[in-house]
């Protein structure tokens, strides 16, 4: 659906105002999360869509790679909501986690800039410790060097001390190695 949206010209906010729907709904659709047959045919009707029962298919293409992750998160820095950005790094790391071995590979090409050097990072360190995760040797690109300056990776303006605190807790090296912190935990809850 996501492919199908972005091929028609319409971000998640257009399609979700023009079906009468929140951008979450759209979200969730795009995720294969549970919404109502109601909900998901008028979003669908928007984008000329219908549903159908079919047997099984032979493998499809991807429907998320890192290169549309930086987009998207691009596109969303853009726009002001750092919020919006850091989910869809996670629904690409959830994403990444449900594909075989080789469409892990496919999906680990070397992604375009999201146009912030430590969003180029966050996205490059979370999809390496994707890839120890599942006992991958990360590509290339996934190295990158430290940031000048630590940073608190959470869309949150203001972190407390205790907040500090609980994400270096929870900081894995890949992060870490490249002057993030970021509690990965957020990786795994998707």
């Amino acid at each position: 659906m996501k492919q199908h949206r972005i091929r028609c010209g319409l971000s998640q906010e257009m399609l979700a105002r023009n079906a009468g729907v929140g951008r979450s709904t759209v979200v969730d659709l795009e995720r294969g999360r549970n919404v109502s047959l109601g909900t998901a045919l008028k979003v669908l009707s928007q984008l000329d869509m219908g549903l159908g029962v079919a047997g099984p298919e032979a493998a499809s293409a991807l429907f998320w790679t890192a290169d549309q992750a930086a987009r998207e998160i691009k596109r969303e820095l853009r726009h002001g909501d750092r919020d919006f950005a850091m989910r869809i790094l996670v629904m690409a790391a959830d994403y990444f986690d449900g594909l075989g071995p080789a469409d892990r590979r496919l999906f680990l090409a070397e992604p375009s800039s999201t146009g912030r050097k430590r969003w180029d990072a966050l996205l490059a360190r979370t999809l390496a410790y994707k890839c120890r995760r599942h006992g991958m040797e990360p590509p290339a690109w996934t190295k990158v060097p430290p940031l000048p300056s630590k940073w608190y990776a959470t869309p949150r303006r203001r972190i407390s001390q205790a907040w500090k605190q609980r994400m270096a807790e929870n900081t894995p090296a890949e992060f870490a190695e490249a002057n993030i912190v970021f509690d990965a935990r957020n990786l795994d809850a998707a």
